[in-house]
């Protein structure tokens, strides 16, 4: 039976059995020194034998070839790396296995060392995020995207059900549960459906940043953060309205917003949301930003709080907003939830901030949070990892609130589009 270079590669990789020992380098040198959020699970290298069968298959002589796996922001890859013994022999290499790819990003080549992406649910964005952050190619100043998003009109949230209504449309969407009708019923319950739709003020992220709508927006309401737009009759997707959202926006790697404008004083003040008031939080923000007198080192303080694992773990329902006071007692959340404890924490410390939502590109949906730095404008972090991973290109925003109120529930997959890199 003739077997493809992929499945050879594959087979001779399932037959070596080598986890990386605790603490120990990884095998591929490559992955030796990664950046926040990247996370190597397991790696080793290929007997030297199986390396040449390899090579011959491919049409080109491979000195090493080492496997690994990784997670990327959360999302795993296999990344099986082949040292050539020159240009050459590499160019072949990567022709033969290039063949065998459905996206040109799945394969890429650097000089004399080919780089392959294997697994089950890759996709363009996770293999172009995996090769800037192992640094094979160089990671844009700015990105441009186009993002088409089909976002139901939510007047009132059960914001503990918007990730899993969502799950349940995508599971509709795909044909791959029989229970979504009645369970989209169910959830839909929950929620109170009217003819707006709340984005951020597209004039936070410059003249360029565009809102386009199917069916086009009847009216608007702006406010400094957020314009709500109005519509008439509306589709529905099982009883649930939704407007085609087409929103254009280009971020860069700072994930800072200029303003020169003093925010307004509600800013650090509690809500529903954001017990900044509460007696204990008031403690525990001093106690954490103690010695700190700008925004951005109370800001800094209190991201270094959150890191997972330290004070709260990243853990439990995905998607869950628990609110403020309860995760606090808890001590685990996921990202709607660090974003609340940072904003709560960095009001109550007296520094202006607000939330900020869209899609981490190469992931999925996302919430994280903004502050305001003296003089200067909006900088943009994400509580989630503790402040390590930056606010940059990967950070696509298109919600913001400025009161803790932010429905986000998406009645499909997004499509997100990359127009442009600088």
């Amino acid at each position: 039976m003739n077997r493809s270079p992929t499945f050879v590669l594959a087979f001779a990789i399932a037959l070596t059995i080598e986890w990386i020992a605790q603490g120990a380098d990884p095998a591929e040198p490559l992955l030796r020194e990664v950046p926040p959020g990247v996370t190597v699970e397991s790696s080793v290298e290929i007997p030297a034998a199986q390396t040449k069968a390899i090579g011959q298959k491919l049409g080109g002589v491979i000195q090493r070839l080492t496997n690994s796996s990784v997670r990327v922001h959360g999302r795993s890859i296999q990344v099986n790396v082949m040292t050539a013994v020159d240009q050459s022999n590499a160019k072949a290499i990567h022709a033969a296995i290039a063949k065998t790819k459905s996206q040109p990003s799945f394969c890429t080549r650097n000089g004399h060392v080919v780089i392959e992406y294997v697994g089950k649910d890759i996709d363009t964005a996770l293999a172009i995020k995996t090769s800037y952050e192992l640094r094979l190619l160089p990671k844009p100043e700015a990105v441009r995207y186009r993002v088409t998003a089909e976002l139901a009109t939510v007047e009132k949230a059960d914001y503990m059900a918007c990730n899993t209504l969502f799950n349940h449309f995508l599971a509709l969407q795909n044909g791959t549960n029989a229970d979504a009708l009645p369970q989209i019923s169910a959830l839909a319950k929950r929620f109170t459906f009217g003819r707006t739709l709340v984005l951020s003020n597209p004039s936070l992220d410059g003249a360029s940043a565009k809102r386009t709508f199917d069916p086009p927006a009847a009216g608007s309401k702006a406010s400094e953060a957020t314009i709500a737009y109005s519509f008439g009759e509306l589709v529905t997707r099982q009883n649930v309205p939704f407007v085609t959202a087409t929103i254009e926006v280009t971020v860069d790697k700072t994930g800072f917003r200029k303003a020169t404008a003093l925010p307004p004083e509600q800013l650090i003040t509690r809500t529903e949301f954001w017990p900044a008031d509460d007696p204990a939080v008031v403690a525990l923000a001093r106690q954490i930003t103690a010695g700190k007198t700008t925004n951005g080192a109370k800001a800094m303080a209190i991201l270094e709080w959150l890191s997972p694992g330290q004070n709260l773990k990243y853990s439990g329902q995905t998607g869950s907003r628990w609110g403020t006071r309860k995760v606090f007692a808890q001590k685990f959340g996921h990202c709607w939830d660090f974003s609340d404890c940072f904003i709560t924490l960095a009001r109550a410390a007296g520094v202006p901030s607000r939330q900020v939502a869209g899609w981490f590109y190469g992931s999925s949906g996302h919430v994280w949070a903004e502050f305001y730095r003296e003089g200067e404008g909006w900088q943009q972090v994400d509580p989630t990892g503790g402040g390590k991973l930056m606010c940059g290109i990967y950070h696509i925003p298109y919600f913001s609130s400025e009161d803790g109120e932010m429905p986000i529930v998406y009645v499909a997959m997004p499509k997100i589009e990359t127009l442009e890199t600088k």
